[in-house]
């Protein structure tokens, strides 16, 4: 009988240190974002239009949980060779597919700038207006939505839809040179997306208001977990005054 409980109880303990070996390693793992993926990114500066090369790029991991589908993993270093960049690429930036273009440098149509396997959606009434002529093609912006929760007519919330959005035109300017020939007067965006990202906006825009948040053209990073806002956030104090977290910068260049 001692046997046998002690060989039980070996046994049990064995398998309880598994398993708490299991759960440390799956804990490190959420607490830092998943298992590490090999990214392609930039090791220099890239002018628009210029064929990437193996020496201009280089592999950088990141956490899965903060991979989007749009960032080009390491395995498809031949597929990007040879291939012209879009837009203007920095040292160090994560190298996004939307990034790409196998158009030559002298597109005329605004099919040829929408990279293989993306979409370009028009949308209107975003608020575009208000950034008068500052908002260019090339710029990225996040979109948010606002629209009543199903069930309450009273229950009016914002929650941010998209992010990280490159704008390919707008109105019917989608280049530098149109831009600068004269103001950019449409309040018609159109922005580049894969199929899942513009049947999503195509169904939240039936109902809703729409507004496009510029941000900086070299900030890629995805935020994730954002809550919806309703009027509580905005009325009452306790919540105001969490969003009201300051980032410290330094200056505006």
């Amino acid at each position: 009988m001692n046997r046998t409980a002690i060989l039980a109880s070996v046994i049990v303990a064995a398998l309880g240190f598994v398993l708490l070996g299991v759960y440390v390693r799956q804990f490190q793992r959420e607490a830092t974002g998943g298992d590490p993926i090999a990214l392609l990114a930039m090791s220099q500066d890239v002018a628009a239009g210029v064929p990437l090369t193996e020496q201009m790029l280089l592999v950088r991991t990141l956490p899965e949980s903060y991979v989007e589908e749009r960032q080009v993993l390491a395995s498809a270093l031949p597929r990007v060779l040879g291939v012209r960049s879009s837009i203007d690429l920095e040292a160090n930036q994560t190298l996004l597919w939307t990034d790409l273009s196998t158009a030559p440098r002298d597109r005329r149509s605004l099919s040829s700038r929408i990279p293989l396997g993306m979409r370009a959606m028009s949308i209107a009434g975003t608020g575009r207006r208000s950034f008068a002529d500052l908002m260019r093609p090339g710029d990225r912006v996040d979109v948010l939505l606002t629209k009543a929760k199903p069930g309450s007519e009273a229950s009016v919330v914002t929650v941010p839809l998209l992010q990280n959005v490159l704008v390919l035109a707008i109105g019917e300017r989608f280049g530098a040179a149109d831009t600068q020939s004269s103001p950019l007067r449409s309040d018609s965006v159109t922005l580049l997306l894969t199929i899942d990202q513009a049947s999503l906006l195509a169904q939240a825009r039936r109902d809703a208001t729409l507004n496009l948040v510029l941000r900086n053209e070299n900030d890629l990073e995805i935020n994730v977990g954002l809550g919806e806002t309703d009027d509580s956030d905005v009325l009452e104090q306790e919540k105001r005054a969490r969003r009201q977290r300051r980032l410290r910068i330094e200056k505006v260049d």
